[in-house]
């Protein structure tokens, strides 16, 4: 039963962990000339970015779970730091001041990582690097989207699969669906300088539900980064409290082919009860941008996630049960080549 329970407590927090035109007087411009900011990739491109990724998660079980099973502790904690470089391939796109971007990930490295479970502790360290790379190049089909020269995501591509952008990444670069990107936040129209600030807004559909996410971006001031002059933004995303259901996750996955695809959910009995309700959850994205080549030098992301978890109707346990979960990702990426 403990085994069951956890294949599917797993995948949940999988997917938990994965979603104009004012100015700040308290930035001052100074000598920087107002310019447009786009994105600028023409012609055939390659760039890699070396990415550092760390992500903690405690799970508090509720009392009417750990009262049915002696044996289930009563939190679960996981801790894990990994490094990767990720290579993006780019050539124009289908249409004007478009580009076609493939995406790969090479040289995954687990740095650090536990997971445990009361007592029990499991240092994921002690894993063969080998093990890590067979079960990862398994698992990461090829990611190819198509951008506009705003950082606006036109259409995207998942192993082969046609994903609903508007439902997947609410149509703008913010989304982060990759756990990081070669560009920044969708950026404005017209001409912007050092204190500006615009607005965007990203949506995340399950079926007919629609979580909005609200994201105010603001040009801090200009800075080197790797003996590259850029401009510095501050993006700021923040989430309502919302809930979603087992129907609304179904309805997610019919993006990714079903849900029989997805691994630890499949299989699941028609009597099976989810409702996953979140609390008001914030990201912080910050990104170095050279406004001279149109390239991100650098994203830094910090993000928490906090939220619980009702669930019923799972083969040998009767009645229903719950579990709070609290939890936080950092991401930084650094242009390379």
């Amino acid at each position: 039963m403990t085994r069951r329970f956890m294949s599917v407590a797993a995948a949940v927090v999988l997917v938990a962990t994965g979603c104009g035109g004012s100015s700040d007087p308290s930035v001052n411009a100074g000598s920087v000339r107002a310019r447009p900011l786009v994105y600028s990739l023409t012609g055939d491109v390659t760039l890699q970015y070396h990415t550092e990724m760390e992500t903690a998660m405690t799970v508090a079980f509720g009392e009417e779970l750990t009262s049915l099973d002696p044996s289930m502790p009563s939190t679960m904690e996981t801790e894990m730091a990994m490094a990767f470089d990720s290579t993006y391939r780019i050539e124009d796109g289908p249409e004007p001041d478009t580009y076609r971007v493939a995406m790969s990930l090479d040289n995954i490295e687990l740095e650090s990582g536990s997971v445990q479970m009361g007592r029990e502790k499991v240092d994921l360290s002690d894993v063969p690097q080998r093990e890590i790379d067979a079960a990862l190049a398994s698992q990461l089909p090829e990611f190819v989207y198509i951008i506009n020269d705003r950082g606006e995501v036109v259409s995207v591509e998942f192993g082969g699969v046609a994903l609903n952008v508007e439902g997947l990444l609410g149509g703008t670069s913010t989304g982060s669906f990759t756990g990081g990107q070669m560009f920044g936040p969708q950026l404005p129209e017209g001409e912007v300088n050092v204190g500006d600030s615009w607005t965007t807004t990203s949506t995340q559909d399950f079926g007919e539900k629609v979580i909005e996410t609200e994201e105010t971006h603001t040009i801090l001031r200009t800075e080197e980064r790797n003996g590259i002059d850029t401009w510095v933004i501050r993006s700021k995303m923040k989430t309502d409290a919302f809930t979603v259901t087992w129907e609304d996750m179904i309805a997610l996955y019919e993006d990714f082919g079903g849900i029989q695809n997805m691994e630890g959910m499949d299989g699941m009995p028609v009597s099976f009860q989810m409702a996953m309700r979140s609390s008001p959850t914030s990201t912080t994205m910050m990104t170095w941008l050279d406004p001279a080549s149109g390239r991100t030098v650098a994203v830094d992301i910090n993000g928490n996630v906090a939220m619980t978890m009702e669930m019923g109707g799972i083969p040998g346990m009767a009645g229903s049960f719950s579990m709070d979960m609290d939890g936080y990702t950092h991401i930084a990426m650094e242009l390379t080549r």
